[in-house]
């Protein structure tokens, strides 16, 4: 039961992994000069991050499963409070960037920069959540 447990939280870490990179690689496709080719790309990177989330939740879940929702600490709130805030800032970012038309350079410029904090302070967030969760196991 024990390895179950110790597996269980291995992937469930190693999903985390993922989708600090995937929130990372909106750095990649930021500066996309082509407002329509920056959008499709950022698309289906939220797809992507989506994807990863939600085996980052799943996963979670079956760690908490396979410990018979017995373990309840700070820990365990951080995730769940992040994987909240997570969920409500990709809903915003999608619904941001929608209405924005290719010729409004204001607009665009706005947005990479509010998406630019939101990611950053996603992914300093997840850092910092994935170092105390190994420093406290």
């Amino acid at each position: 039961m024990e390895q179950l447990v110790k597996m269980s939280i291995y992937i469930h870490m190693a999903v985390a992994v993922f989708l600090i990179l995937s929130q990372l690689a909106y750095f990649l496709i930021k500066n996309e000069e082509s407002f329509i080719k920056f959008s499709k790309k950022f698309r289906n990177l939220l797809l992507v991050q989506n994807i990863i989330f939600g085996m980052t939740a799943f996963t979670g879940i079956i760690v908490m499963a396979v410990t018979r929702f017995t373990l309840w600490n700070l820990e365990i709130f951080l995730m769940i409070f992040l994987a909240i805030g997570i969920f409500v800032h990709q809903i915003i970012l999608y619904k941001k960037i929608r209405p924005i038309k290719s010729t409004e350079k204001e607009l665009q410029e706005k947005f990479k920069k509010y998406a630019s904090k939101v990611y950053l302070s996603e992914a300093v967030a997840g850092v910092v959540l994935y170092i105390l969760a190994r420093i406290l196991n």
